[in-house]
């Protein structure tokens, strides 16, 4: 189903989705003590559950964590072997029982037990007329420990579907070499310029980054890329239990625009620079269908969005392994739901940075978007080349630090891709795909707070790399305490626009390792 609008004329919550979250339950050390559960009364909400289903009103459900032995998109029912009988509820609790149709056994055995905070899986419904009514019912059982609407995330480039790009100069192209769109000579990237790249990489005893784990989480990431593929340290993208295709290639370029940003190859006369040589472990969190998006103005496009269970899954990797700094270039404009807080809370707790986009709807009045305004996170606004802050880049109190975020050269997929689709109506007068938004190929300069947030998180990677502290509440404290006031904070240390101030990369090593 496509998303449900309610924020800035972007989409808010899933349709037809819940993420539903179990109790804890006692584990089943036997076949006796499994089979009392099985003829133990399902809970309230679970029987509501369980009429849905067999009322045809639901049509998947999949457990979050790829840890479950029961890893897999299912439904709800199975037909019974006997004659005659309806379909019942299923319970996964072991490949002895997997047959049973009894109607008794426990949903919560069936969800995987891994997810942070408890069992949860996403039910997907058939409308979403439907979803309120399940939801209350769900919410007053108490096995149930949260059920709640699942918020929608997408990218944080300038248009949420599609950034806005200058044309771009097309580059000669050698034997051998696909280089489409020709990026400034690396010592004129005002981007790095402005952070101060090159005096901190010529402070004393200077760590490039190798050994910090930075993970992308975003479209995926162009691995074979010439400026990218010794920096890929890890890419998971399979999730054969989903629905949506979800190939290797990153078909909207972002997440290889956000990692180049990061660790491009350093000065081996190609292309771009990155900010560190740290390793970056990508997951790609979209799969490769987009969504139906329809305007008031009677408009539509088909544009892609965060697949919510291989976000949190991805999530849930993160934190069993204990990567560095994160890095987010999403948005959207519900609070996190009990599921993804508590995937943040266990990332936090491992001691890693979680840094994420402010958000590009600014003439929208500035609407708070997450996960930038999860407590604990460090959100980063846009600026330009004047140092002033971008007209897109959100406001709020929330916010740390802002980087440079406008006209931001970095590597894109070598092979080509679309931003999205234009929406046309069909001979039945339904929708159908139309004209793609083709991108560019291997290089091109895009704005957004997507394109400043991965400066703060290569920045985070070099302060740990130069001897900083892993705490994320010390790290942030030194990102705000080293950014320059620039002139348009008007002298003040700390403004809704900037956070604390620009970054400074040179002043936020300087001392570190001494």
């Amino acid at each position: 189903m496509g998303p449900l609008f309610k924020h800035s004329g972007l989409p808010v919550y899933h349709e037809a989705m819940l993420f539903v979250q179990m109790r804890p339950q006692p584990q089943h050390g036997s076949f006796e003590s499994a089979l009392a559960v099985a003829r133990a009364p399902l809970s309230a909400g679970l029987q509501a559950l369980a009429f849905f289903e067999r009322a045809g009103m639901i049509k998947r459900v999949t457990p979050v964590s790829r840890t479950s032995p029961h890893y897999t998109s299912r439904m709800l029912v199975r037909p019974s072997t006997e004659r005659g009988a309806r379909p019942e509820l299923i319970g996964v609790l072991g490949d002895d029982l997997e047959g049973w149709s009894a109607p008794t056994l426990n949903l919560s055995a069936a969800l995987d037990q891994r997810t942070p905070g408890g069992a949860t899986s996403l039910v997907e419904l058939a409308s979403d007329g439907d979803v309120r009514q399940l939801q209350l019912a769900l919410a007053a059982d108490p096995t149930v420990a949260s059920v709640s609407r699942v918020p929608t995330r997408y990218l944080t480039a300038k248009s949420a579907a599609r950034p806005s790009r200058p044309t771009t100069k097309k580059a000669k192209v050698a034997p051998g070499s696909r280089i489409a769109a020709m990026p400034p000579p690396v010592r004129t990237m005002w981007n790095l310029q402005k952070i101060k790249w090159s005096e901190a990489r010529n402070l004393p005893n200077f760590d490039d980054g190798n050994n910090i784990k930075v993970a992308v989480l975003d479209t995926g990431v162009d691995n074979e890329h010439p400026d990218l593929k010794d920096q890929i340290a890890g890419y998971t993208y399979e999730h054969p239990d989903l629905p949506g295709a979800s190939s290797a290639q990153d078909l909207i370029g972002h997440g290889t625009h956000v990692a180049g940003t990061i660790a491009a190859t350093i000065n081996n006369d190609l292309g771009i620079n990155g900010i560190s040589r740290a390793s970056v472990h990508a997951w790609k969190i979209f799969d490769d269908r987009p969504d139906l998006l329809r305007y008031s103005d009677g408009t539509a496009e088909y544009a892609y969005f965060v697949d919510p269970v291989m976000y949190l899954r991805a999530l849930i990797d993160c934190a069993d392994q204990g990567v560095d700094v994160i890095n987010l270039s999403i948005g959207g404009g519900a609070p996190p739901d009990p599921t993804e807080s508590a995937a943040f809370e266990a990332v936090v707790a491992n001691g890693t940075t979680i840094v994420a986009a402010m958000g590009n709807e600014q003439r929208d009045g500035s609407p708070i978007s997450y996960p930038a305004a999860i407590p604990g996170v460090i959100a980063v606004g846009a600026t330009n080349l004047q140092d002033r802050i971008t007209n897109f880049s959100n406001r709020g109190n929330h916010i740390t630090i802002a980087a440079p975020g406008d006209a931001i050269w970095s590597t894109l997929p070598t092979y080509p891709g679309q931003m999205g689709w234009r929406a046309e109506r069909g001979p039945d007068g339904g929708w159908r795909q139309g004209k793609a938004d083709v991108r560019e190929t291997d290089y091109d300069a895009w704005p957004g707070t997507s394109m400043a947030t991965p400066h703060v998180a290569a920045a985070v990677a070099l302060y740990l790399a130069n001897g900083g502290d892993r705490n994320p509440t010390t790290i942030r404290n030194a990102l705000a305490s080293s950014a320059d006031k620039v002139p348009a904070m008007g002298g003040r240390d700390f403004t809704p626009d900037f956070g604390y101030g620009r970054l400074n990369l040179e002043q936020l090593l300087a001392g570190l390792g001494q």
